[in-house]
């Protein structure tokens, strides 16, 4: 929406609501997730059944208080200096650590040979993309690596040029 005197608002303003609506629709997202996961019992036959639980409460409020603090880790308040690697990397742990314990939770009911069948696919899929996104990182910073000589070498060419003239 244009104002009046026809000025987009300052690009400030956007990046402050961009920001919060990103915040608030993932904070009500994980609180949403996390409670309705902490809802569920398992009945005496195997199957599942939501039932409500208090505990769902305090998994809201994880859901919340854990995407409140990686959005802040990542974009620090005004005034403050921009987030460093360690605080993304924080961020990602506190808000991933909560995820991993919903991510296992089918893996609690399973015993036996079935739980160590299922833990080796999982542990070999891990292993897999772990590997891949490794290459994948060596291989930018290779690419990088090479712009970054390229350009030196032009610009030693280029001084070399202009000190003949």
């Amino acid at each position: 929406m244009v104002p009046e005197n026809n000025q987009p608002p300052p690009a400030k303003a956007t990046d402050t609501l961009f920001k919060r609506m990103i915040v608030i629709a993932c904070a009500l997202s994980l609180a949403t997730m996390y409670g309705w996961l902490a809802c569920f019992d398992r009945q005496p036959n195997g199957s599942f059944y939501f039932h409500w639980q208090w505990n769902a409460l305090l998994w809201i409020v994880i859901g919340v208080g854990t995407n409140a603090f990686f959005w802040r880790k990542v974009w620090p308040p005004a005034g403050r200096a921009d987030a460093t690697r360690k605080d993304v990397m924080v961020g990602s742990i506190v808000l991933g650590v909560p995820c991993l314990w919903w991510l296992t939770f089918p893996l609690r009911f399973l015993s036996g040979q079935h739980f160590w069948d299922v833990m080796t696919g999982l542990i070999a899929a891990a292993t897999v993309l772990s590997c891949g996104a490794w290459m994948v990182i060596k291989l930018i910073k290779a690419f990088e690596q090479s712009d970054t000589d390229d350009l030196k070498t032009e610009a030693q060419n280029s001084n070399a040029a202009n000190d003949k003239k």
